[in-house]
């Protein structure tokens, strides 16, 4: 296991924004404040009230089978995690004296042993939760998280009928793609350049690529242009020899 003071090839990451000490506190449009935070080893009760609160559909839509308990080696996957090659966030509601209060979302992902680059990630928001963004926010800040871990692809499986996380997805990136037939798809995301604190309800920014594309398009309607008002010019021109 890679631990988090070291990266995958042994030699110390720079200083990491999501790293052990992350923290991020924001508050919903009904007033209640959820506290983002690294998932930790002590988080398996929690992560255990948070399952109990996933209806049926979305516990099928995480885990493709129907499931009603998560196994022990199961909680110590999802906790006891790296937080370099494995990295998981955890959102929970803030309790009236400030601490950790109900668990209502996680967020994580996992880096392909064989394309370190890539990383396929999860997400699971409680069913009383749906609504706030909050699928969006974590899938934002996994991102993040990952593009500071030299990460650049998401490899995303999904049932086909879960239509939230097709769309989530493909609001994120504009080099997106879809691909499967029958039950499942595979979508292939390149990582949008989102900052650590981008907010959930904004466009994720074009990437390189589209922005260059963007540029040569307007570089070629100037130039049609000026091509046209060329052309005109020499028009009248010949007309006023004739």
């Amino acid at each position: 296991m890679v631990s988090q003071d070291e990266s995958p090839t042994g030699a110390p990451p720079e200083p990491l924004v999501f790293g052990p000490d992350y923290l991020e506190e924001l508050e919903l449009r009904d007033g209640r404040r959820l506290r983002l935070r690294p998932l930790r080893p002590d988080d398996k009760a929690s992560l255990v009230e948070a399952f109990e609160r996933l209806s049926p559909e979305s516990r099928y839509r995480r885990f493709f089978t129907a499931k009603d308990r998560l196994t022990d080696a199961e909680l110590r996957y999802f906790t006891e995690v790296d937080g370099i090659d494995h990295f998981a966030l955890g959102l929970a509601e803030i309790a009236e004296g400030g601490g950790d209060g109900p668990g209502v979302g996680i967020g994580r992902f996992v880096r392909l042993a064989n394309e370190p680059e890539v990383a396929e990630p999860a997400i699971a928001v409680v069913d009383a939760m749906h609504g706030n963004g909050l699928g969006r926010l974590l899938m934002l800040r996994l991102c993040a998280a990952a593009a500071e871990r030299d990460i650049r692809w998401f490899h995303a499986e999904f049932l086909a009928d879960n239509t939230p996380m097709r769309e989530l997805l493909a609001g994120l990136s504009d080099d997106v793609v879809f691909t499967g037939e029958g039950s499942v798809v595979t979508c292939r995301m390149r990582l949008p350049n989102v900052p650590p604190d981008h907010p959930a309800d904004q466009p994720a920014p074009p990437s390189a690529v589209t922005r260059l594309l963007e540029l040569v398009a307007t570089r070629l309607v100037e130039f049609r242009h000026r091509l046209q008002e060329l052309t005109e010019e020499l028009t009248e021109g010949d007309k006023s020899r004739e």
